[in-house]
């Protein structure tokens, strides 16, 4: 690579920092979060410096629906780019002092330079799981506002002015009721996403074939993952669920016991917690398991945590094997 351009997004602003082989700074300049600022950067700074697609890289982080214009423009004209994420950036930079739009673009593009061997390119596959992601994203905020009603009704509309407590009622259930409707209409168009694409579609159906996995939690593994291209092994989703353990000691003297990490992808490990709190209340070999370890004394919640990374288990084993999970009976014991 001969160039390495750095993006920090922002709502109505994108500044952008091109950085030669060596580091040096080439140029900076802050243009508007839209198609034709780009497109009209990339065309100067081209004719300017002599940037081609296949010798240079574009960097920039996650920061949600204002990253996605930019990424749809970047893969439409062909350059390379790599999204990185945001943490990864922090550490290499090592101590730091001020920050500011302008220093993180060259930031940015100062850790593509030096980490390009660990790039993941975005790709049009990966826009069309974005588009997974945000009808996610917006299922998730309706959800929350529904809570919130919820809460409103049962605990805090009987702590105001006797007069206002039927009117605040009828006002959130009316709420809940919408809410309601659109959490409805927002899955439909889930359902639809996933069905547009055949691959996705087909470890949608295998995911749902697994004790504890529902539509919720199976749409979310296949954007998060983006439809299983993005971790190869069970141990790195359970890393990134924040459920695999670790050990945590340091020489002879100083020894923790084995915990989870707290990084983590807050949604997905909400959602497997809950996956494996259901099916230790159904019959089968999973609620078997939980007894029986229970039983021996082991703390529940780490019995559970097991249950998360086995459900995490038999999710990579359906997607590899390509096959429904098979539930194991006392029949297959014996065969």
């Amino acid at each position: 690579m001969e160039h390495w351009i750095g993006i920090d997004v922002s709502k109505a602003t994108l500044d952008v920092a091109l950085l030669d082989e060596h580091g040096k700074v080439m140029a900076e300049e802050q243009i508007g979060n839209s198609e034709k600022g780009l497109r009209s950067i990339w065309k100067r700074w081209s004719k300017e410096y002599g940037l081609r697609k296949d010798m240079c890289m574009v960097c920039l982080e996650p920061t949600g629906h204002y990253s996605h214009l930019p990424l749809e423009t970047l893969v439409a004209l062909g350059v390379p780019t790599w999204l990185a994420h945001p943490s990864d950036i922090n550490k290499s930079i090592g101590s730091t002092r001020g920050k500011n739009d302008r220093i993180d673009a060259m930031r940015i593009a100062d850790y593509a330079r030096r980490f390009q061997d660990k790039a993941r390119l975005v790709t049009a596959d990966h826009l069309r799981t974005n588009k997974l992601k945000q009808l996610l994203a917006r299922r998730e905020n309706l959800v929350r506002r529904k809570t919130m009603h919820h809460t409103q009704v049962r605990d805090l509309n009987r702590h105001v002015d006797q007069s206002l407590r039927s009117a605040f009622t009828r006002i959130d259930k009316a709420l809940i009721t919408a809410l309601d409707k659109a959490i409805k209409q927002v899955e439909t168009m889930i359902k639809a996403a996933i069905a547009e694409q055949p691959e996705l579609q087909r470890k949608y159906d295998l995911l749902l074939s697994i004790d504890g996995v529902g539509p919720v939690l199976a749409a979310h593994l296949l954007a998060l993952t983006e439809g299983f291209l993005r971790f190869t092994t069970a141990r790195e989703l359970a890393c990134h669920a924040g459920v695999a353990p670790f050990e945590f000691s340091s020489g002879s003297s100083i020894r923790g016991k084995t915990r989870v990490s707290k990084q983590a992808q807050p949604t997905l490990k909400y959602l497997l917690h809950m996956a494996a709190v259901g099916v230790t209340a159904r019959k089968g070999e999973l609620q078997d398991y939980w007894r029986r370890k229970v039983s021996e004394g082991k703390h529940k919640m780490s019995v559970l945590n097991a249950i998360r990374n086995k459900i995490i288990h038999r999710i990579f084993a359906v997607i590899d094997r390509g096959t429904p999970y098979v539930k194991c009976t006392l029949a297959h014991v014996i065969e």
